[in-house]
């Protein structure tokens, strides 16, 4: 059972942070959905970047 709690959790997360992204994407002015965009493509390279390190150390 407490497996399907985690997954259900995972779920509601999930959900929850689409719903704010697409609420800040829908009442952002044209200047901050920029930054957003910008921000975003930042955390994602970072991210892959983690991740290429990662891997690296288990090879």
């Amino acid at each position: 059972m407490s497996m399907n709690i985690s997954s259900l959790a995972k779920g509601v997360a999930v959900g929850m942070t689409a719903g704010v992204v697409t609420y800040a994407l829908t009442n952002a002015t044209s200047s901050e959905k920029r930054r957003f965009k910008s921000n975003t493509m930042k955390a994602v390279r970072s991210v892959g970047s983690m991740m290429d390190i990662l891997g690296g150390m288990f090879m």
